[in-house]
């Protein structure tokens, strides 16, 4: 596990399921210099495991799962420019760190994303632990990172007529998790 006290006092320990319902993976970029392009990830696994040495973030979305408002980008983003789905079925994450500072949270870890792996930091908020009647204990992590796409083999590009580029490199992530006690 990773070494993060401030994890164990804020988060106790055990292991912490998502609550699918209550969770979200996303990502943005922008497009053509001008909007910006946003999707999500229909499934998203990801438990928490805290401990007496540290806690570990794991999670996992199938590229399958990929939701966007064009029909006709979707089967672009699963090719071999972008996700490259049929050899790289799952983008991953495993964290290396994780510190818990009051309500602030810094992760570090590898995602590993269309066959190539990268160290990343997200940095966010924790929320909880609070008990759910009926339910439970839960905790909440929201997560924001940007990535460079074309460190994990997404080049595609295409040059606009005034030669500026059709997609930006930068890629923001967002992910908001809803974990329950086992």
């Amino acid at each position: 596990m990773s070494t993060a006290t401030a994890a164990t006092e804020r988060v106790p320990a055990g292991t912490w399921a998502v609550d699918h319902a209550h969770s979200s993976a996303t990502f943005a970029v922008r497009h053509a210099g001008l909007s910006i392009f946003r999707g999500s990830f229909k499934r998203l696994d990801a438990t928490l495991e805290v401990g007496d040495d540290g806690a570990v973030l794991t999670g996992a979305v199938p590229v399958e799962s990929i939701d966007v408002d064009d029909s006709d980008i979707r089967p672009h983003l699963f090719s071999p420019e972008f996700f490259d789905a049929e050899r790289n079925p799952e983008v991953r994450f495993r964290s290396t760190d994780l510190a818990i500072a009051g309500d602030e949270i810094r992760l570090s870890g590898d995602l590993e994303l269309a066959g190539a792996t990268q160290a990343v930091v997200a940095t966010g908020t924790v929320r909880g632990p609070i008990e759910v009647p009926g339910v439970g204990e839960k905790v909440a992590l929201s997560l924001e990172a940007t990535i460079d796409r074309t460190e994990f083999g997404m080049d595609w590009q295409m040059e606009l007529p005034d030669g500026s580029p059709a997609l930006a490199n930068d890629v923001s992530l967002a992910v908001e998790l809803e974990l329950n006690k086992e």
